[in-house]
């Protein structure tokens, strides 16, 4: 899945620093690609932050914004995987979202399902964090910039949306990486 869809107008992605996917977006995106980070793609919502993300909106005539992360982010792994040496603090808010996974989905064993999973349920709480912000939700809104999230899967170039993710991992228990 790509970006092509665009017509006229921008897109700005939100995502995390450390999955290095910049360069995989620009070639996706058919217009011109504008980057937000925060670490773990969880985003603070701060007035002057909202400000400058609507000015940049304005002014570089975004017509979407799109969540995305990396099925490989540090930050779901840390959070799924205890074995591994955590390098970054994960927030509460992972930890919380680990919990809502189904215990027969955590017994499975494939750990890129638990995390794209995981990862999706995230990006979909950031969206929606975002929309009820007062300031920057009401302009997207207003303006009908249109909200999106994906996690992406580097060994299938594939952009992942969250019902795919839902249906197909939660549904049928495996994922298709074609």
């Amino acid at each position: 899945m790509t970006f092509s869809k665009l017509k006229s107008g921008n897109c700005l992605f939100l995502i995390c620093p450390t999955d290095h996917i910049e360069d995989v977006l620009r070639q996706a995106c058919s217009t011109e690609a504008f980057f937000y980070t925060a670490l773990g793609a969880n985003f603070r919502w701060d007035i002057d932050t909202q400000q400058n993300l609507i000015s940049i909106i304005k002014n570089q005539n975004i017509t979407q914004v799109i969540f995305i992360t990396k099925n490989t982010n540090l930050f779901y792994r840390e959070v799924l995987e205890p074995e591994t040496e955590p390098f970054f603090n994960v927030t509460e808010t992972l930890l919380q979202l680990d919990k809502t996974l189904p215990d027969y989905f955590l017994d499975q064993s494939h750990p890129i399902l638990r995390i794209m999973l995981l990862a999706s349920r995230h990006l979909q709480k950031q969206q929606k964090y975002l929309l009820e912000t007062p300031i920057l939700g009401k302009t997207l809104k207003h303006n009908k910039v249109i909200t999106k999230t994906f996690v992406y899967h580097p060994s299938s170039h594939f952009f992942y949306p969250p019902k795919i993710v839902e249906n197909k991992v939660l549904l049928y228990g495996k994922l298709s990486l074609n």
